[in-house]
């Protein structure tokens, strides 16, 4: 799959103010897959007819109903069918910045979302998902990388970065090794099976780790984005 990543953000912004119901519905059906997913924080849509009624409220509840607009907030980042993108809430005729949005979306190969994780910024402050978030960061230089990882990844895990894509405990256990130190930047964040917490290095690189667990909290799939998540909320 060749992506275009500015493209892709492009359209997903688009929909949420097309005001034409037709075309926000046939664009819907073209952006995700016929049982395509988009969670929120504490809601969950699925196919095509959930999706356009989700893209729809919100509509009918900012654009229309308050004159706001969704804007991109131009930095997308993805890699192997991933792309991670910050979206901005303005007044329709103001570059006020009122919310911001940090949206993972995992692809297929024809570059359809699969599923859509939406979160809000920034995120509530909570101690143990924070505590969770620097255990993981804290892998790669763990005094035995291979046991922590043991720990926290289940077997036949995937975790996919710049450099490419690392299945299983021993692949994963290198690629972080080999990645160096990283600390967390900012408040993690959770929602249904997913986790994703901010980070930087000694060196002022930035990015976001994004994972996705099963109900006993094993890492079944980590994404690393270098340079995602750069928009924050105004006060």
């Amino acid at each position: 799959m060749t992506l275009n990543a500015d493209d892709l953000l492009k359209r997903y912004v688009a929909v949420w103010n097309e005001p034409d119901a037709a075309a926000r519905g046939a664009e819907v059906a073209n952006l995700w897959t016929p049982d395509g997913l988009h969670y929120t924080q504490t809601r969950r849509f699925q196919g095509t007819e959930q999706l356009v009624a989700r893209v729809t409220e919100a509509h009918d509840q900012f654009v229309a109903g308050q004159g706001l607009r969704f804007r991109s907030g131009d930095n997308p980042v993805g890699h192997a069918g991933a792309l991670t993108f910050n979206w901005l809430m303005t007044p329709g005729d103001s570059d006020t910045v009122l919310a911001v949005g940090f949206d993972v979306v995992l692809l297929d190969d024809e570059g359809r979302i699969i599923a859509d994780y939406q979160f809000n910024e920034p995120p509530m402050p909570t101690d143990e998902l924070d505590a969770q978030a620097e255990r993981h960061l804290a892998a790669g230089t763990a005094e035995e990388p291979r046991k922590e990882v043991a720990d926290l990844y289940l077997p036949g895990a995937l975790y996919v970065d710049e450099t490419g894509a690392h299945d299983g405990v021993d692949a994963i256990a290198a690629a972080l090794v080999a990645s160096g130190a990283r600390q967390r930047a900012g408040s993690a964040s959770a929602q249904h099976d997913a986790f994703r917490y901010p980070w930087r290095t000694a060196t002022g690189e930035t990015g976001v780790d994004f994972l996705l667990r099963d109900e006993q909290g094993l890492i079944r799939e980590h994404h690393r984005f270098v340079g995602a998540g750069r928009h924050q909320a105004q006060a």
